[in-house]
């Protein structure tokens, strides 16, 4: 009888196949949340495997991490798996990106909330841009996790916002914004500031149990971490400079109290460098810039051009009803910035490039 050449033998095919998948499984079949299996991932020996067999990244598996029947990439990405291993796995494997893990978390929920790097996340996203909009089991799109999980960067949050700036109006289950979990989380001062900007309305929803970002960040509570003081005052800092000047009857001893304070406050957003918190003042406040402009026109000198101040203050040449405001609120800015370029010494020689160069006369206003 003629001998099968082993190169056809279909029995061994299956067996060298079945080597490849298994061979995958045993390098991460390991639970990112342990810290001392997590150290056992080797990316350099999966990056190997897979170019040798790219086939590997397709079969579903049982992993022991418990998110149920799936392809490798999610075990690999909340492993810390590198943007090569990534960039493989999806490449020969797409429909991974849109697997439904435990809980109905998708892979980008599964991978912020393992720490994944800012590379992999925006790799992820662009190759399947829904990820950012799905919701898990309890409501919460992968913002709600950026802003809540201290594994979770910065960077990562931030990138969020860039790609899906809506999210931060998200709400979870028990009616969180991802400011709420932010919050109640101890976020880092970076993260809420981040999401304040996109969304400062957030300031005055209430959950489900009737707090406020500025209750959660205030709140004692044994299964909370301390309390973060910085946040809590930043937070009351914003929901007071943009509610300044809003109350009408107001004696001029009362505005120049409030003048201020709203100075006070605009000077600690500068001391810690949040900018935006200064253009945000300017653009969700109409009236602060007739409280400040007077005795402190270098914090409209750190909103940039004249046309990025205009924006800030809320001016918007698009409503015919309100030319008349505007037009007024124009005039104030074009004096302020006519002192900044004749005055430097005013804010101490702090004056943009464009207010020296002359930008800020008044044609290009």
């Amino acid at each position: 009888m003629e001998e099968i050449n082993p190169e056809f033998d279909v029995e061994a095919i299956v067996h060298r196949i079945s080597d490849e998948f298994m061979t995958l499984f045993g390098m991460i079949d390991l639970c990112p949340f342990l810290a001392s299996e997590r150290a056992q991932y080797d990316d350099a020996a999966v990056l190997a495997h897979l170019t040798r067999c790219p086939g590997s990244a397709r079969l579903p598996q049982s992993y022991r991490c418990g998110i149920g029947l799936v392809r490798p990439l999610a075990v690999v990405v909340a492993l810390g798996g590198s943007l090569e291993v990534v960039k493989l796995m999806v490449r020969e494997s797409p429909e991974a990106l849109e697997e439904k893990l435990s809980g109905k978390r998708n892979v980008l929920h599964y991978a912020i909330a393992e720490g994944a790097g800012v590379d992999v996340i925006r790799y992820l996203i662009s190759q399947h841009p829904p990820l950012v909009k799905e919701m898990d089991t309890f409501d919460a799109i992968p913002l709600h996790l950026a802003a809540s999980y201290p594994s979770s960067s910065a960077s990562v949050l931030t990138h969020l916002l860039h790609v899906h700036p809506k999210g931060a109006r998200a709400l979870d289950y028990r009616y969180l914004t991802p400011l709420h979990r932010a919050c109640k989380s101890r976020a880092s001062l970076e993260k809420v500031l981040a999401l304040l900007e996109i969304y400062p309305d957030a300031l005055w929803l209430k959950d489900g149990g009737r707090n406020t970002p500025l209750g959660w960040a205030e709140k004692v509570d044994h299964s909370l971490t301390d309390a973060v003081p910085e946040v809590a005052q930043i937070l009351e800092m914003t929901e007071d400079v943009l509610r300044l000047g809003r109350e009408e009857g107001v004696g001029e001893e009362a505005r120049n109290n409030l003048g201020e304070h709203a100075i006070r406050v605009l000077d600690h957003f500068r001391s810690i460098r949040w900018m935006g918190g200064i253009r945000l003042a300017f653009a969700r406040n109409c009236n602060l810039a007739s409280l400040v402009d007077a005795p402190m026109p270098e914090l409209l000198a750190l909103l940039g051009s004249a046309e990025d101040a205009i924006d800030c203050c809320g001016v918007n040449v698009n409503e015919d009803s309100k030319e008349t405001e505007q037009s007024a609120r124009r005039l104030r800015l074009k004096s302020i910035f006519s002192v900044l370029v004749q005055c430097p010494d005013l804010v101490g020689g702090a004056v943009p490039e464009a207010a020296a160069s002359g930008e800020y006369e008044v044609g290009v206003i």
